[in-house]
This record gives structure tokens, C-alpha cells and sequence, in this order.
């Protein structure tokens, strides 16, 4: 059962001007998080702000997440002072499945590099084989990267000048191969579409506005294709139901 927790938030760091990393105390969402899943953070607005979980630690009973800041609520969080008490509720959602393959690639966009950064530590750990592919506005906007990524701009001041199709397209892969994707809605329906015509599995996070995060308040509701004759779609609940989904199954 999910449960709301105080946590203490042990460091802040800026990533890019407008994006911070923060690691947060608390042993029981540490021990018990999965790659995709995500938390719910307190702030002094009304709604808790949705974040996916970018790491663990589970020796320091530590998570870590990161904020762009793009509102009033992600503002006052990229700002908190390390030692500040917040209410986390988590982990939430379904989470990735690395077990089905031994061949990954992992995609991100925007704050999608957070999610998949998780998955990639996990699946790292696990021995499998795993390529990656992060697209960034420009270099400024990079974070959590590495000189073992494949990295595409749009602005092609840092790596391949393009999208993330540009940087799958130098890629090898074996049939096998699972795509997990993370990011803009744009890109990440572009990356199916991708996958789907090299005939590789490919599962997306929706990263849509939430509020309660536990199925309750229905603002996070997606289109899935329907399973009964005669119905072009039905909703789901990213937060319950997700927010991880096959590509081939929604609605974008």
C-alpha cells in the first residue's frame, strides 16, 4: 500500500539553471522503488507536484529526483534548502519491466532523463546490454549525460544535430531489443513509431499532470485502444493503470 511519508531532503543540486537534483531521506521508498515509478511531492500550493524517481540508495535509504522548474510549485522545490522536511507520498504507478529482454534501449527527453536514468542503473546492475539515446533542446539543457550516451540537440551544439531518431539511427540492436522511452509527448510517439518499424517492443511513460496520484481524482486519465468490439478507446489512469504503458496500446 502506498503511504505518505516526511522526508527529510539531504542535498540540492543545480543540474542547468533550471533544474535541480535532490536527494531525499527515506529508507522505506528507497528499499521499495522501481524504475518508472514515481513519487508525490508537497509543497506549500494546494496539489502535490509529480516526480520520477531518478535513483536509490538503499545502504543510505536515500532517492533522488530532479525539478525543472516550470511553475509555482516545481519553483519553490528547486529552491528548498537542504534539511527541509517535505510530505512524499510513494512510490507510485506500475513501473518499467526489465526482465524481459537481456537488450535495452533506453530514450529520454526533458526531465525523461530522471526515469530512465534509474532504469539504466538497474539494468546495468543486472549485466544486461543497454544503449542510450538523450535529446536535448541545446547544451545547456544537458544533464545526467555521459561520454557513453548517445546524445542528439536540436540546436547541434553538443553531439548529433537533431531528434532522437537521428541518434537511434546510428544504432545496432538484436531483435530482441526492448525501447523504453521517456520524454515530450511528440518525441516519444515518434520513438514508437520507430521501434514499431524495426519490429521492436517499445513501452513509454506518460508523464501527465496528476494530482492525487493514486486513481482517485481521475485528472491523469490517457486513451488506450479498447478491447471490446465496436469501441474506439477507452481511458485509463496514468497513475494507477501507468504510467508506463506499451507504445502499440495508446491513444497519443
Amino acid at each position: 500500500m502506498n503511504k505518505e511519508y516526511s522526508c527529510r531532503v539531504v542535498s540540492r543540486k543545480m543540474l542547468t539553471t533550471d533544474t535541480a537534483y535532490l536527494t531525499i531521506e527515506c529508507p522505506e521508498i528507497a528499499s521499495s522503488a522501481r524504475p518508472g515509478q514515481f513519487v508525490n511531492v508537497s509543497c506549500s500550493r494546494f496539489l502535490k507536484r509529480p516526480f520520477g524517481i531518478a535513483s536509490v540508495d538503499i545502504s543510505k535509504g536515500t532517492f533522488n529526483i530532479g525539478i525543472k522548474n516550470v511553475g509555482s510549485g516545481s519553483s519553490e522545490l528547486t529552491s528548498v534548502e537542504e534539511g527541509t522536511v517535505i510530505n512524499v507520498l510513494g512510490p507510485l504507478g506500475n513501473g518499467f519491466d526489465l526482465a524481459s529482454s537481456d537488450n535495452y534501449i533506453l530514450v529520454s527527453g526533458g526531465t525523461g532523463v530522471f526515469p530512465v536514468n534509474f532504469a539504466y542503473e538497474n539494468l546495468k546492475a543486472a549485466g544486461k546490454n543497454v544503449a542510450v539515446v538523450q535529446g536535448f533542446r541545446d547544451k545547456s539543457q544537458m544533464c545526467l549525460s555521459s561520454d557513453e550516451y548517445v546524445v542528439t540537440t536540436d540546436a547541434g551544439d553538443y553531439g548529433i544535430k537533431g531528434t532522437c531518431i537521428c541518434g537511434l539511427d546510428t544504432l545496432s540492436f538484436t531483435k530482441d531489443t526492448v525501447v523504453l522511452c521517456v520524454g515530450p509527448v511528440p518525441m516519444m510517439k515518434a520513438v514508437g513509431e520507430w521501434a514499431k518499424s524495426k519490429g521492436l517492443k517499445c513501452f513509454i511513460s506518460m508523464e501527465q499532470r496528476m494530482a492525487c496520484g493514486i486513481g482517485i481524482c481521475l485528472v491523469c486519465v490517457c486513451k488506450v485502444k479498447a478491447e471490446k468490439e465496436g469501441v474506439p478507446f477507452e481511458h485509463v489512469r496514468c497513475c494507477k493503470d501507468g504510467p508506463v504503458f506499451e507504445y502499440g496500446e495508446v491513444i497519443l
